[in-house]
């Protein structure tokens, strides 16, 4: 699952870390930088003037943005990025879980029209009634056919209010349809619930965007008022998201003391202790496994810590660093580690992940993970990654895949239900 971090960002945003102190600190640097400033200026100038080979001439703003990607790639850090003003925008787009565009989960081949995985609710593509398989063969006139995913998701995307044009084909009903959608903003969702077995209530957290405790509290009240008895929180190929989500979300589970602690270069520590409602001492059990990365690694490293649930899966990914955002002039900006974290208990996870209490290893994953964003039609999604499977590994094989029962999940709900029968012998013994 390691690969599916790839696609998103695994990095804890600590917003407005960087203030006065930081820029005095640019200020003096800069003195005691200029002798390697005027090297990169006189490189540049070499450059400008010498350079033979391609159609387009480099300038200095070309050339900056080279030599601040090749510092960032100096550094060996994974987590330490420059980041292009489009990749600026999709990296804060997936971390505050919105952006103006009409609302799709899109696919495309090679050579193919852009199709539809499925439609977000309440959206203008759901609202114009744009449905699952269906495919966009045209936006605004130009052919799907030769466009990139990336290219066909930038055209769909553009300023709220602004309109756009889809040319939509629908197989079934072998019709084509001219529709204009007028942008809107696109609010992510990355919580689900549902009660299974019963009595357990079972909480799905695919990433920690901003404001997502919001959505955790409402999912996990509603599960207590169903009836639930004991909660399996999925953290499963969660890659992280905002340090102060993670903090406010352990702090639903456990009721004192502090739940993560960050050290920065000069070994400054800085603690979070824990906030708001507790939820109570309901059988806790939380499913990781080595997608689970970030801020995922804060929670399941505090409950761990403090006994207060039980961890199953497979060990966590291991990325115990802290990033701060910073936005340059252009649009474009840096992404840099200001500081590694550290589990109640004092261990840093950082290169070595978290052991669950019970493992049980699952190879092919991928099966159960149907997506980041959760409010998207569930059996839409489904059906088409059972196609790409059957697409990829045939038929025979393909259905032998699907087929396959998510055994970390049965474990954690077999564990549950003997945490559930204790709690209630206990309860009858008093």
């Amino acid at each position: 699952m390691k690969k599916l971090l790839k696609n998103i960002s695994t990095s804890i945003i600590l917003v407005g870390v960087l203030v006065c102190s930081k820029v005095y600190g640019i200020e003096n640097g800069f003195i005691s930088n200029i002798k390697e400033l005027k090297e990169m200026s006189d490189i540049m100038n070499v450059i400008k003037e010498n350079h033979v080979g391609g159609d387009k001439e480099p300038d200095n703003t070309t050339l900056m943005r080279g030599a601040l990607k090749g510092m960032l790639e100096s550094l060996d850090d994974p987590h330490s990025n420059y980041f292009t003003k489009e990749e600026m925008e999709s990296f804060k787009e997936e971390i505050e879980g919105k952006y103006a565009g009409v609302g799709m989960v899109i696919q495309k081949k090679a050579d193919e029209p852009l199709i539809v995985v499925s439609p977000i609710e309440d959206t203008p593509a759901y609202l114009a009634g744009i449905r699952a398989k269906d495919k966009i063969i045209a936006i605004d006139g130009e052919s799907t056919y030769k466009l990139t995913s990336e290219q066909c998701a930038k055209k769909l995307k553009g300023k709220e209010g602004t309109s756009v044009k889809l040319t939509v084909y629908r197989e079934k009903a072998k019709e084509t349809k001219e529709l204009s959608l007028k942008r809107s903003i696109i609010q992510l969702k990355y919580v689900k619930s549902k009660m299974i077995d019963g009595d357990i209530g079972y909480l799905r957290l695919t990433q920690f965007g901003e404001n997502v405790y919001k959505d955790v509290k409402k999912n996990l009240e509603v599960l207590l008022k169903k009836g639930a008895k004991g909660i399996i929180l999925d953290l499963r190929s969660n890659p992280g998201g905002a340090l102060d989500q993670a903090v406010k979300i352990a702090s639903m589970f456990i009721p004192k003391g502090k739940i993560v602690s960050t050290k920065n270069k000069s070994g400054e520590e800085d603690i979070s202790y824990r906030e708001g409602k507790y939820y109570g001492d309901f059988p806790l059990i939380v499913l990781i496994n080595e997608g689970s990365a970030s801020a995922s690694e804060i929670v399941s490293g505090a409950i761990k810590d403090y006994k207060r649930g039980i961890l199953i899966g497979e060990k966590s990914f291991g990325k115990g660093s802290v990033q701060t955002l910073l936005p340059l002039p252009d649009g474009d900006g840096i992404k840099l580690t200001i500081a590694k974290y550290y589990t109640p208990n004092g261990v840093c996870i950082h290169g070595i992940g978290i052991e669950p209490d019970i493992k049980v290893e699952e190879k092919d994953d991928f099966l159960f993970f149907d997506g980041f964003v959760t409010n998207v039609n569930e059996k839409e999604t489904k059906e088409n990654r059972d196609k790409l499977i059957k697409e990829i590994k045939g038929e025979k094989e393909g259905d032998k895949i699907i087929s396959k029962k998510d055994m970390q999940l049965e474990k954690a709900i077999q564990e549950m239900q003997k945490m559930i029968n204790n709690e209630k012998n206990r309860e009858e013994g008093k």
